[in-house]
C-alpha cells in the first residue's frame, strides 16, 4: 500500500529517493496557485487601474478609510455662495468610470477627451476633500483623495491635515496642458491689455451677476502678474493696495474717518468681496443679509435669544446702522449713540413716555448707558440688537427702574 505524502515528509525525505515525486508536487501547487497570483495582481492593478491626477498634483495624497474619519470627513458648515471652483485634471486608461465628490456632496462626472478626464468642483470655505474615485466594470472602487482649505481669512488656521499653498501656473503644469491650451498671452493680448484667451478656461468666472469690471472685458493683468516667478499671475500687491489703485473715491472716504472696519484695517478686502464675481450686489462673497455673520456669529446668537428684536438686526441689515469700511464712531456707527436713532426714527414718538436728553433723577443701573454729559438718550432705555423687554426695553415693566411702580 503506498504511503500518502505530505510536504512535510517529502522534505523530510531524501531528495534523491522522491525527486519524481517532488516534481509532481510542485508543478501542482505551481498549477494551484496561479489564480491566485492573477488575483493579487489584478489587486494591485486595480488600486491604480491606469488613473493619473496630474492637477493638483502637489496636494494629492492617499488617505485610508480610517484617516478619512471623523472630523476630517464631517459637512462643511460654511458654505461657498461665490462658487469658486478649481480644475481636477488626469489621465485614465480605457474611461473607466469614474466620480468626483467634494465633502461627500455634489458629485461631478469628469468630461473625457481622448485619456484626458477634467472636472470643475465647486470648493467650499473651509476644509475641501476632494474624492477621486474610479473602478472598471464589476469592480471595486478605487478612491484617492485631495485634500484642499479654501480660506476666508476669518476662519483661523486650518486644521488638522497641513494644506500646502497651491499655484496652478507653474512649468509642470502648463507642460501638461499646452497641448491642447494656448498657455502664452499673445502679442495682441499683450498690446491691448485685453487678455481673452484666460477667459478660455476661466469663463466661469464670467457668469456671476455681478462681475468684476477687469474681468468682464478680459483685463486679467491688471491685478494678475504674468511675469511673475515661479508661478505666472500672481497677484503681486495687497488687497488694499491694489484695490485702492482703482476704486479711489473708497480710498479717499476710508483715510478720512477715524476709525475701519477690521478687514479694511487690514488691508483683506477679499474677507467680503469676491474679486471676480458674484450673485450679490458689490461682489460680496455672501449675501448682505449674511456677511456679518462670518465673524459675527456669537454676538448674533446672543441677541437672538432675546424675546424682543430690532427689525434690522432681525432681517440681517446691520448697514442700516453700521459703515462696512470706516465710520468716525465706536462699533463703525453711522452717527454717534446719540443720534443714530435718528437715520429712521422722528422726534418725537408717539405715546413714548420718556423724552431724551435729560439728567436722571435717581441712579440707573449699570447697564443703562448715559452721554458723555451724564444724560439720557434712546440707547439708555433700549437695546439696540435684542432685549428682555418689550420694545427693545432692557427690564421687563417699569420695575427695572422705578421699584415703587407697578409693571
Amino acid at each position: 500500500m503506498s504511503t500518502l505524502l505530505t510536504p512535510q515528509k517529502i522534505w523530510s525525505t531524501g531528495m534523491s529517493r522522491n525527486k519524481p515525486v517532488i516534481v509532481l508536487f510542485a508543478l501542482f501547487l505551481f498549477v494551484a496557485l496561479i489564480p491566485l497570483a492573477r488575483s493579487t495582481a489584478d489587486e494591485v492593478k486595480g488600486q491604480d487601474s491606469g488613473v493619473r491626477v496630474l492637477v493638483p498634483e502637489n496636494l494629492s495624497a492617499v488617505y485610508s478609510e480610517s484617516e478619512l474619519s471623523g472630523a476630517k470627513r464631517r459637512e462643511v458648515s460654511v458654505q461657498s455662495t461665490t462658487e469658486e471652483t478649481i480644475s481636477v485634471v488626469g489621465t485614465a486608461d480605457g474611461k473607466p468610470e469614474m466620480e468626483i465628490v467634494n465633502n461627500g456632496r455634489s458629485k461631478v462626472t469628469p468630461v473625457f477627451h481622448g485619456k484626458y478626464f477634467h472636472a470643475q468642483i465647486i470648493l467650499s470655505l473651509g476644509e475641501n476633500m476632494i474624492d477621486i474615485r474610479w473602478r472598471r466594470k464589476g469592480g471595486d472602487w478605487n478612491v484617492e483623495t485631495i485634500a484642499l482649505f479654501r480660506s476666508s481669512r476669518t476662519l483661523g488656521a486650518p486644521p488638522a491635515i497641513s494644506y500646502p499653498p497651491y499655484s496652478f501656473h507653474t512649468p509642470k503644469n502648463e507642460e501638461q496642458c499646452q497641448e491642447c491650451h494656448q498657455m502664452q498671452l499673445t502679442r495682441e493680448e499683450i498690446e491691448t491689455a485685453r487678455d481673452l484667451s484666460c477667459l478660455k478656461c476661466h469663463v466661469n468666472l464670467t457668469k456671476n451677476i455681478y462681475v468684476h469690471g477687469p474681468v468682464n472685458v478680459g483685463i486679467c493683468t491688471v491685478c494678475h502678474d504674468p511675469n511673475s516667478k515661479p508661478n505666472k499671475y500672481k497677484v503681486e500687491e495687497g488687497d488694499k493696495t491694489l484695490c485702492y489703485s482703482c476704486h479711489v473715491d473708497r480710498e479717499k472716504i476710508d483715510d478720512k474717518m477715524k476709525r475701519e472696519h477690521g478687514p479694511v484695517g487690514a488691508g483683506l478686502c477679499t474677507v467680503c468681496h469676491d474679486p471676480h464675481g458674484s450673485p450679490f450686489r458689490y461682489q460680496l462673497v455672501k449675501s448682505k443679509n449674511e456677511i456679518c455673520l462670518m465673524c459675527h456669529q456669537s454676538d448674533a446668537n446672543h441677541w437672538l435669544n432675546q424675546s424682543s428684536l430690532h427689525p434690522p438686526f432681525k432681517k440681517g441689515e446691520c448697514y442700516r446702522c453700521h459703515d462696512p469700511h470706516s465710520a468716525n464712531y465706536k462699533y463703525n456707527l453711522k452717527a454717534d449713540r446719540k443720534h443714530i436713532c435718528l437715520i429712521c426714527h422722528t422726534f418725537p414718538i408717539p405715546g413714548h413716555l420718556h423724552d431724551p436728553g435729560k439728567v436722571p433723577l435717581f441712579k440707573l443701573p449699570v447697564d443703562f448707558p448715559l452721554t458723555k454729559h451724564g444724560k439720557t438718550m434712546c440707547l439708555t432705555c433700549h437695546s439696540p440688537h435684542g432685549a428682555i423687554g418689550p420694545h427693545l426695553t432692557r427690564r421687563r415693566g417699569c420695575k427695572g427702574c422705578h421699584p415703587d411702580k407697578d409693571s
